[in-house]
């Protein structure tokens, strides 16, 4: 059987095969393990994610989670923390404003 060049890619980056990235992808539901977006609705495949200390394989993430979420943030930590405030409030709220009349032009 010959080897893709995605299956030499995934071995030689990651050290799974084309079908072990099948296998997550199918476990995933074929969607993003953040966000939940289908695969289909990105242009890239999903990118296999894993844990730069460990290099541990986490899962298969959207750009957009793989970048901006997991990717600037690796502190499982700070995401528990963002919950938490997300979650949580002051119980006040902002007033709402009344909309101002226009005047009518003559």
């Amino acid at each position: 059987m010959k080897q893709t060049q995605r299956d030499k890619y995934l071995q030689r980056v990651y050290g799974i095969t084309e079908k072990q990235y099948s296998s997550l992808l199918k476990k995933q539901d074929y969607s993003c393990a953040v966000c939940k977006k289908p695969k289909s609705a990105e242009k890239k495949s999903l990118a296999v994610d894993h844990d730069h200390k460990t290099m541990q394989i986490r899962g298969l993430l959207c750009t957009f989670c793989n970048r901006r979420v997991i990717g600037r943030h690796r502190d499982p930590l700070l995401f528990f923390a963002a919950y938490e405030y997300l979650m949580g409030g002051t119980g006040w709220f902002v007033p709402v404003k009344k909309k101002k009349k226009r005047k009518k032009k003559k």
